[in-house]
């Protein structure tokens, strides 16, 4: 625009997107987690650490939320509406550079979304960091030990009682803390169980003494591949004695549904 190399008129056209107030890109440009990480970054001047949803996404891991969040100094500019603002304690072993900018590390990422609300979703976004990035219970112990005056250390306490590095997708931790809130006993997850056809099947959640378990039906299982897959599956594991109980986002994400099926689990375990 200094340059008069373009107007305000064209970039408010067609051949651009705007990203945030004053930073736009090509309308042609795919809004991936590398766009919008440099986008944030160039609309603080370089001043802000890309922290919370766009860093977990930034690290590769799923997450519930999708906001955009910038840890900043006290003298940075006032927020736009789609960027959320926080002056917090970030100690340079907790920032690292990622897509020509500064971001959170997966662990500090976990850290400050296991502070988020609902417990739920937290957990499943410290679930999906943790598997995305190997991270273990300890690790974010060990981030919570250097921040004792951290605001809402009891509600991270609690997500690192109930997190499990295993889970595959946040639904998968959606299903499992659906039952286990419930009160129906923690289950092993990504169990192996080798079938009578030699081949090997992992379950998403498991009682192994009970011979009981709980798969999520994502959408791939219900493509004609999927069905038949799992049908052969299902078969062997019937012939081993599993009880195999299938589970839909219908059924997790619905209060009373929920209470059914942790009912309906937790009888197949007594």
């Amino acid at each position: 625009m200094a340059r008069g190399l373009i107007t305000w008129g064209r970039l408010r056209g067609p051949d651009f997107t705007k990203v945030h107030p004053d930073v736009y890109v090509g309308s042609d440009v795919d809004l991936d987690a590398y766009v919008r990480v440099r986008a944030l970054r160039v609309w603080s001047a370089g001043v802000g650490i890309v922290a919370g949803p766009l860093a977990a996404v930034a690290w590769e891991a799923e997450c519930p939320w999708a906001d955009g969040e910038l840890i900043v100094p006290d003298h940075a500019r006032a927020p736009a509406a789609d960027v959320r603002l926080r002056v917090d304690d970030l100690p340079l072993e907790e920032v690292a550079p990622l897509y020509d900018a500064w971001v959170t590390t997966p662990v500090r990422t976990a850290f400050d979304l296991a502070r988020r609300t609902p417990l739920v979703d937290a957990v499943a976004a410290v679930d999906a960091l943790a598997f995305a990035c190997r991270l273990t219970a300890g690790d974010l112990r060990r981030v919570v030990d250097h921040h004792p005056g951290a605001r809402e250390l009891v509600r991270v306490r609690r997500v690192l009682e109930l997190m499990d590095p295993l889970a595959e997708s946040c639904m998968e931790t959606r299903t499992r803390l659906a039952l286990v809130l419930r009160g129906v006993p923690g289950p092993v997850s990504q169990f192996e169980v080798v079938l009578p056809s030699g081949k090997r099947a992992r379950l998403d959640l498991a009682w192994p003494a009970a011979l009981v378990a709980v798969e999520y039906d994502g959408p791939e299982h219900r493509s004609i591949t999927g069905q038949n897959r799992d049908a052969f599956r299902n078969e062997g594991l019937d012939d081993l004695g599993w009880d195999v109980l299938h589970v839909t986002s219908a059924m997790v994400l619905d209060p009373v549904a929920a209470d059914r099926f942790a009912a309906r689990v937790a009888r197949k375990l007594r």
